[in-house]
């Protein structure tokens, strides 16, 4: 597969001499009437994206690909405001999840101490009114021993003078003595 190496040589300088051709091409100037130049003569005629790059027919083709690519030039504008515009909205969205997140932690922690509170100050009525009780309860067997005594201190320095007042005080102390609760 390999040439011999008698050969190598040989193609070596045919490899020169075709490439010293195309560089001498390189360095003359081609003449105005060359198709492959791209102008034939005439500067006018020459540009970019002109009917003469692209053909008579291609003109049309290439409107609507500048059209399109316009067209996506500015779709593409419009989704970049818009994934900006989304990405705004969303960090104020999160913003206020977050601050009604807060509020609602502290309206729960809020209504849970003012539950406390009314608790204790439930607490603190029933204990008022439970003394209150004791209180009254105290007040009425001091007043009914105070009774008993102001009642007995009359018996002892009245019992002869009027019997009659005896009889009758006697049902009256003997009723208010069983009806109180609690009084021995």
């Amino acid at each position: 597969m390999n040439p011999p190496r008698a050969r190598r040589p040989f193609l070596f300088a045919l490899l020169l001499l075709a490439a010293c051709q195309s560089a001498t091409d390189l360095l003359y100037e081609p003449k105005p009437q060359d198709r492959l130049d791209g102008y034939e003569g005439s500067l006018a005629e020459a540009g970019i994206n002109t009917e003469m790059d692209w053909g008579p027919k291609q003109n049309l083709l290439l409107s609507q690909y500048k059209t399109l690519k316009e067209e996506q030039a500015r779709l593409q504008k419009r989704l970049d405001e818009a994934l900006a515009e989304n990405q705004n909205l969303k960090t104020q969205l999160n913003g206020a999840n977050e601050v009604a997140q807060r509020e609602k932690t502290q309206r729960v922690q809020s209504e849970a101490q003012l539950e406390l509170r009314q608790q204790k100050q439930r607490e603190l009525e029933a204990t008022v009114l439970s003394l209150r009780i004791e209180k009254a309860k105290l007040e009425q067997q001091n007043l009914l021993s105070r009774i008993d005594a102001l009642e007995q201190s009359l018996a002892q320095s009245n019992p002869q003078s009027n019997p009659q007042s005896n009889q009758q005080s006697a049902p009256k102390s003997a009723e208010p003595a069983a009806a109180p609760p609690g009084r021995q």
